[in-house]
């Protein structure tokens, strides 16, 4: 297994610094794009200065030498012998300075109808420029389980794509989907505000749940808006075309296809089960999932992130209803089996009733293959090692070695899952490693 680059600690930024020296600092770090303008700046005024005398000289043509004795009775005085170099360095300094502080006023004023406190441009601009550079990330899945991944990987990275189901007929989501035929909207709501940048005022918003109001009763207003922006721009996909827009992500967020689908699920004996809110009536583990119908159409821009992908990430998240799901769309399932970037399988940390019933860690990944057509490059489970006779098990399976990869991801609180944190480090250090062109196994 490929050691870790470095921790999360270091790839995420500290809390913004806010003193006038440490906002300098952060205008002339390399990648701003600000020296090579305020060495410009600096040229230029030396240039005009340089022009300036010259044609002051110029213009004054035999009274030149009237005009420069003064001057020379300077240069060649002892007093300027004892000061001359440190006045002009002082000189010098005092020009870089003003020429610095000048440009970043400039900047400042410029961006005051953009940013509440412009006096903190350079410390938005050199974290957003830091995160651009970041792993280029695709995460599957849906429910708590991807918002709380994207969370810690936001820390890391701006490259990220969110691709998530939306086959849930329950709840919220379950009567809007039969109100207007459209696809599930509850998951992406909950991705949209894990990756904004003002997560914590567009979670409270986008989590409302109304408690009256007669047919609003139940429904959350981020499900609301996503259904209200489906109608308005003719389907979910350009609905949140429009929402990664308008709410500041730290990457973007999209239906695995903008298409209503049902989920199908056979267990032992071959008992049909329709819809994810019936998949755990029956009990036991699911055996095979199907979509109703099963030749939905992927978003392109679904396509376009897995052929740019450094990494590929599923999970964590219910195994069929959030994992298996968006990989049974044809479209996406081709891209996986052919993408280049290592696809990284996050086993849950707890089995479900009804659905995981009885499932080990490979059980998890065997399920992934038999419904993708493909191994995952890893998986990674929550530190606990794996005895011999397992990992000869995951061999024997898979024709040449399934590797695998333990950490210590269990999060705090009352129930069992993973520290988005954590997880996130893991993750950033491998999509690391693929760059520097290091094997994941």
């Amino acid at each position: 297994m490929t050691p870790r680059h470095q921790s999360g600690d270091r790839l995420r930024d500290p809390r913004p610094e806010a003193g006038p020296f440490a906002r300098l600092r952060l205008w002339l770090a390399p990648g701003m794009g600000v020296k090579r303008h305020v060495a410009i700046a600096v040229l230029g005024a030396l240039l005009a200065t340089i022009g300036a005398v010259a044609g002051a000289l110029w213009v004054l043509a035999d009274a030149r030498a009237a005009v420069a004795a003064p001057v020379e009775d300077v240069l060649v005085s002892s007093r300027w012998r004892m000061i001359g170099g440190w006045s002009s360095l002082g000189a010098l300094l005092a020009g870089i300075w003003i020429a610095i502080e000048a440009i970043a006023r400039l900047n400042r004023s410029l961006l005051s109808n953009w940013l509440p406190r412009p006096r903190d441009a350079a410390v938005v601009l050199h974290r957003r420029l830091q995160l651009s550079r970041g792993p280029r990330i695709v995460a599957f899945g849906g429910g708590t389980g991807l918002s709380n991944l994207l969370r810690g990987l936001r820390q890391a990275s701006s490259n990220l794509t969110a691709v998530v189901t939306v086959a849930d007929d329950g709840g919220s989501s379950g009567r809007l989907r039969r109100a207007f035929g459209m696809p599930a909207p509850g998951d992406l709501s909950d991705c949209l505000a894990a990756l904004s940048d003002d997560e914590v005022e567009v979670s409270r918003l986008m989590e409302y749940r109304f408690v009256r109001g007669g047919e609003f009763e139940g429904h959350t207003f981020g499900n609301l808006l996503i259904t209200t922006l489906s109608e308005v721009e003719g389907d979910i996909g350009s609905a949140t075309r429009v929402l990664n827009r308008l709410l500041n992500l730290s990457g973007a967020v999209w239906p695995v296809t903008d298409r209503p689908v049902t989920l199908v699920a056979y267990k032992e004996g071959e008992e049909r089960l329709v819809g994810e809110s019936h998949l755990r009536e029956a009990g036991g583990p699911i055996l095979r999932l199907e979509l109703e119908p099963n030749d939905p159409p992927a978003i392109p821009e679904v396509i376009r992130a897995l052929d740019d992908a450094e990494l590929v990430v599923l999970g964590p998240g219910s195994l069929f209803t959030s994992v298996v799901a968006p990989l049974l769309v044809p479209k996406v399932r081709e891209a996986l089996v052919s993408t280049s970037a290592p696809l990284v399988y996050v086993c849950n940390i707890m089995t479900e009733a009804g659905e995981t019933d009885g499932f080990d860690a490979f059980a998890h990944a065997e399920a992934v293959k038999r419904h993708l057509g493909r191994w995952p490059d890893l998986v990674l489970i929550n530190d606990r090692p794996i005895d011999a006779d397992r990992l000869d098990a995951y061999r024997g399976e898979s024709g040449e070695g399934l590797p695998v990869r333990n950490a210590p991801l269990l999060g705090a609180g009352r129930f069992a899952q993973h520290d988005s944190g954590r997880l996130a480090d893991e993750l950033i250090a491998l999509a690391l490693a693929v760059r520097a062109g290091e094997a994941v196994a």
